[in-house]
């Protein structure tokens, strides 16, 4: 009737699916589909357990069948009868999934069985029965800047084979190995403040990939004590222009230099894309004498990196004042350099 034809389409579509054989568990066997069909000869609708033929049969097929029994990803897609011949009829040939299906019915497949397929020639697969479980090490989560990071990901060695990518949670920074082995190491060389952050491994066999927990690899530097000198030295003349010259002995550069008068409120910061920066002082008069400092100043990505106190050098203004037949006051200033 057309109602009892309504019912084993529907069943058709959902199907059972089971592993068997010789040595098979759980989560290993043959592959062997209950569902319903058309049977030709005798011209009604039958239900049985039936079996697949393994032409075409391959790792993204086996992937439907673990996932369909929640027995984790595929590890080995098997063919000519690895767990014994099965019985019955053949269901499916030239299975062909994409390995994100839910289930073998929802892959392109033929019903038609050529006359090549036998029960020697029967699927099976075995399954890792649980989720991998990347994990991600580093030999030290804090490294200086310029030196060179290992970043290790690996999972249990029952999943030994597969693809493992190293990524930052933040940026597009990707890299990808594959390894034959249960783990690989990334070598991340002359790192700098563009690698600060968090890092994920993933792994993926087949389709799927499956997620480490998050690390943080903190880049540091050490910067040394910065040079700090005066031009011109000696005297010079009331209003003239004063370079205060700041540097800094290191390779990373696009930080700030700041120079400060330590005895009132002058302070100036200057972005340099080189290792120093000059400060210009114009029409210096007495308010400009006393003591001067430097430091040099770089943002990371997730705090400011400061190098110590320069030495300071003084800049004296010395000399008597006189005023010309204008009335105008004139006077000298000295620069003496003071190293502490």
């Amino acid at each position: 009737s057309y109602l009892c034809n309504i019912v084993h389409i529907v069943f058709s579509l959902i199907g059972w699916i089971r592993l068997a054989g010789s040595g098979s568990t759980r989560c290993s066997g043959r592959v062997e589909i209950y569902k319903s069909y058309y049977d030709y000869n005798s011209y009604h609708y039958r239900s049985s357990w039936g079996t697949v033929c393994d032409d075409g049969w391959d790792l993204q097929d086996a992937e439907v069948v673990c996932r369909e029994l929640g027995c984790g990803i595929a590890l080995e897609a098997l063919g000519s009868a690895y767990f014994g011949q099965g019985t019955g009829t053949f269901l499916h040939s030239n299975v062909d999934c994409s390995g994100s299906e839910t289930s073998i019915d929802n892959c392109r497949y033929s019903s038609y069985i050529s006359y090549s397929c036998h029960h020697g020639r029967d699927a099976g697969v075995v399954c890792s029965e649980t989720l991998p479980e990347p994990t991600i090490s580093l030999y030290s989560n804090e490294v200086t800047w310029g030196q060179d990071v290992s970043i290790t990901c690996s999972v249990s060695e029952k999943f030994s084979g597969g693809t493992f990518i190293l990524q930052k949670t933040s940026g597009s920074f990707s890299q990808s190995q594959t390894s034959s082995t249960s783990s690989v190491t990334f070598n991340l060389h002359n790192v700098n403040f563009d690698h600060d952050g968090l890092y994920q491994c993933q792994y993926m066999k087949t389709s799927q990939r499956f997620n480490s927990s998050s690390v943080r690899l903190s880049v540091t530097v050490s910067f040394p004590k910065p040079r700090i000198s005066i031009c011109p030295v000696g005297e010079v003349t009331w209003g003239q222009t004063v370079e205060i010259t700041c540097s800094v002995s290191t390779q990373v550069l696009g930080g700030s230099f700041t120079l400060s008068h330590i005895q009132g409120s002058f302070t100036r910061s200057q972005t340099s894309n080189t290792n120093s920066a000059t400060f210009n002082i114009p029409n210096v008069d007495f308010d400009n004498e006393g003591l001067y400092q430097c430091q040099y100043k770089k943002r990371g990505s997730s705090r400011e990196f400061s190098s110590p106190l320069s030495d300071s050098v003084r800049l004296s203004v010395t000399g008597k004042k006189n005023k010309n037949k204008y009335g105008l006051t004139l006077g000298k200033i000295k620069i003496l350099t003071i190293v502490t």
